[in-house]
């Protein structure tokens, strides 16, 4: 089985290592976005049997396909997040460094605001949608600069080169807890939630294959070396989850595109 995860560098690549032993897989790290650029689809051409990737991707190669590639393999990851409240849900967190007169999405007219990458939902579409739900338009409200991920967005707002970055609450979370600077720094708003990111699988990969996955990844909750990999990931636990669940970003990127 081949498993691919867009998830890093914004999350630990430890962990997908140990998500790919506990699923029997050869893990491929695709770094460079979120998931899989338009145009491509790794899952179709048979690249990949199962992948991590944005609830963006799963949409556009699910949800909204005439011709789906990919289903949901059934996983999905609670964060460590009070507001999560126990769910697989996450946010796309709006940050200023602390010294800054900027306390409010309005402030941030005319700012740099530093975004993940096209695909990202909470690194860029959550961004878009909450700037169109105030009346403006995303692409005249600020400049809105990818730098390629969670990290180089934070990087790159400590540095200074950013007046705001919108990124992962997971990926905040989890480095806040051993970079004071980045706990340091203040949330202007929090958009969402969504859905957090799921693990799908190709649609020519066999049931047995997929339920096989799905029962280990499940199993694994009770494993010491999955649970300290989550808890590095400010993450809690991997549970179960639907289509259904992703039915909120399908009906927010129908809007936004449409």
């Amino acid at each position: 089985m081949q498993f691919v995860s867009y998830m890093t560098p914004g999350f630990p690549v430890s962990l997908f290592e140990t998500l790919a032993r506990v699923m029997g897989a050869e893990l491929h790290l695709e770094q460079s976005m979120s998931g899989p650029s338009p145009g491509d689809d790794p899952f179709a051409d048979g690249r990949f049997d199962f992948g991590w990737i944005c609830s963006t991707s799963f949409v556009d190669l699910a949800l909204g396909a005439d011709e789906p590639s990919v289903r949901l393999a059934g996983v999905a990851w609670v964060p460590d997040d009070p507001d999560a409240a126990g769910r697989p849900v996450y946010f796309g967190d709006i940050v200023v460094r602390p010294e800054t007169d900027l306390y409010s999405l309005a402030d941030l007219a005319g700012r740099r605001i530093g975004c993940n990458d096209p695909v990202s939902m909470s690194g860029h579409h959550a961004l878009r949608l909450t700037i169109e739900d105030e009346g403006h338009d995303p692409d005249d409200f600020a400049e809105l600069t990818f730098t390629g991920g969670h990290h180089a967005s934070l990087d790159q707002l400590l540095a200074g080169d950013l007046d705001a970055a919108i990124v992962d609450s997971v990926v905040r979370i989890g480095r806040s807890r051993h970079d004071p600077a980045v706990a340091g720094l203040r949330v202007v708003r929090r958009t969402g939630p969504w859905p957090v990111q799921p693990l799908v699988a190709r649609c020519g990969l066999a049931d047995d294959a997929v339920a096989a996955a799905r029962r280990a990844l499940l199993a694994a909750n009770e494993h010491p070396e999955m649970a300290g990999e989550l808890d590095t990931a400010a993450l809690t636990r991997l549970v179960p989850v639907s289509a259904d669940h992703y039915q909120p970003v399908h009906r927010a990127l129908g809007r936004s595109r449409g």
